[in-house]
């Protein structure tokens, strides 16, 4: 088990939670990539604008030149860039919206996500720098480098579990009703061919119905499972099996009645 997971440390702590907070942590790593999507966007909407003004102006000297076959032409380009400049202004107001966000109003949100109490994240937060909360590896190599989390590494306190998943989900361990491997696929070109691959989570479901999910691998997922038995032993593990893709609804909305 020791592959997987370690007991939180002082160098682990201050290289990933250096403010010992782990909102502020997952905080800075959202607005890194925040400013690299608005960098992004704001040269597609420089790109979208120069198109409204450039169709305005051919359609303006089409109807001073008397060639009214093209006006429909015309207001159609202008429409479309118009739309262009429209969404891409929105999209880049809720991304620089989410990049003023602080630590409280990441608190907030995870609160909502998990259905609990702000106080409750707060007590996580202060549980996740204790030398008793396990440090959850549970990807590696390539996986673990393409991970979306807003940490690569999930946390086991003495009473929650938290995945770094995007939604910030924390979760009691006293309320967690399973913990079972799930399947995902997605397509890789191969040459001429579209390769299927086949991806491998672990996912859990509390009893206030909030469900949490991260990229495993197989072993890691079985000694977390073994790990949350020990403290839960009610926690449905599915006998190890792994839910097909698109199973996962079902299982959940049983798991949940047989409360």
């Amino acid at each position: 088990m020791t592959d997987f997971f370690s007991k939180m440390n002082e160098d682990y702590a201050q290289k990933h939670f250096p403010g010992g907070s782990v909102f502020e942590s997952a905080m800075k790593t959202v607005k890194r990539r925040s400013f690299a999507g608005i960098f992004f966007f704001v040269l597609f909407f420089a790109g979208a604008l120069w198109g409204l003004v450039w169709s305005i102006g051919r359609t303006i000297k089409f109807v001073s030149d008397g060639r009214n076959d093209m006006l429909g032409v015309c207001i159609a380009i202008c429409v479309f860039f118009g739309l262009l400049v429209l969404g891409t202004f929105a999209v880049l107001r809720l991304m620089i919206k989410g990049s003023r966000k602080n630590r409280s109003d990441y608190i907030a949100d995870s609160a909502k996500h998990s259905k609990l109490p702000e106080s409750e994240i707060e007590a996580f937060e202060r549980q996740a720098v204790a030398s008793d909360c396990y440090i959850l590896k549970l990807t590696a190599g390539l996986d673990r480098a393409l991970s979306n989390g807003t940490n690569k590494d999930g946390l086991l306190t003495r009473d929650y579990i938290y995945l770094a998943d995007l939604a910030q989900t924390v979760m009691r361990v006293e309320d967690l009703k399973a913990c079972c491997f799930g399947d995902y696929t997605y397509y890789i070109n191969v040459g001429k061919t579209h390769k299927k691959i086949h991806c491998l989570t672990i996912n859990l479901i509390a009893s206030n119905g909030v469900s949490a999910l991260s990229d495993t691998t197989e072993e890691a997922g079985r000694a977390l499972m073994a790990l949350l038995k020990e403290r839960n032993s009610e926690i449905d593990t599915n006998n190890g099996e792994v839910l097909p893709e698109g199973a996962f609804d079902s299982y959940k909305k049983r798991i949940l009645e047989e409360q």
